[in-house]
């Protein structure tokens, strides 16, 4: 396993998701945050399997919920607060 020292969570998933992305079929989707949730370097490397749904959260989830609904996996980020908050 390689050294990856101290770095943000969220650097850490931008890479992972863009690592996993090569190996496996899944579709990320962004709430208009990629550069701060850093799923821009899944989107750099995967453009057709990257949604930007812009700032609607709560659609966001939905459009996720439907892909999944057709036996896919799907990454829908942004922050937490925002995922959560939206909603109500």
């Amino acid at each position: 396993m390689r050294d990856l020292g101290m770095r943000a969570t969220r650097e850490a998933y931008g890479d992972a998701l863009a690592e996993f992305g090569a190996r496996y079929d899944f579709v990320v989707l962004d709430a208009d945050l990629s550069g701060s949730t850093k799923t821009a370097v899944f989107q750099a490397a995967f453009p057709e399997r990257f949604v930007n749904c812009g700032i609607a959260e709560s659609n966001m989830m939905a459009v996720a919920a439907g892909i999944a609904a057709t036996g896919r996996v799907a990454f829908a980020s942004t922050f937490a607060m925002f995922a959560a908050g939206r909603a109500f």
